[in-house]
């Protein structure tokens, strides 16, 4: 019975692995369509990179509160310890790349308004 219940959780993490990278995947798929677009302006590139990472954060957001909602149907401690030190150690990831990404956009905004000096 345990060595069943041992397959059927690697089941459902592989299976979860395979989500995430099919999910993680399509976003790439589209982006040579949009990398064949010629940009006019370094800044607008810029923009495009921005909201490409804030869509990947949402989307990493989204997978680790999927494997949050998951943990609570494990029955293996062991297994259920680990995936929430998962879910822990994504969500701080995900919480400092927004907020750096938070600080460069606010140090780009600034950048502009200072005017040079010769």
């Amino acid at each position: 019975m345990s060595k069943l219940r041992n397959i059927s959780i690697t089941a459902l993490v592989v299976a979860c692995s395979i989500s995430a990278a099919a999910q993680a995947a399509e976003p790439r798929a589209q982006q040579p369509a949009s990398a064949q677009q010629p940009t006019s302006a370094a800044p607008q590139g810029r923009l495009d990179a921005t909201h490409q990472m804030q869509l990947d954060l949402d989307q990493m957001d989204s997978l680790v509160n999927n494997m949050a909602a998951q943990t609570s149907f494990i029955r293996d401690t062991n297994m259920s310890i680990l995936l929430n030190t998962n879910v822990r150690l994504w969500s701080v990831l995900i919480r400092d790349l927004r907020l750096q990404m938070q600080e460069q956009q606010r140090q780009a905004a600034e950048k502009p308004a200072t005017p040079a000096k010769r």
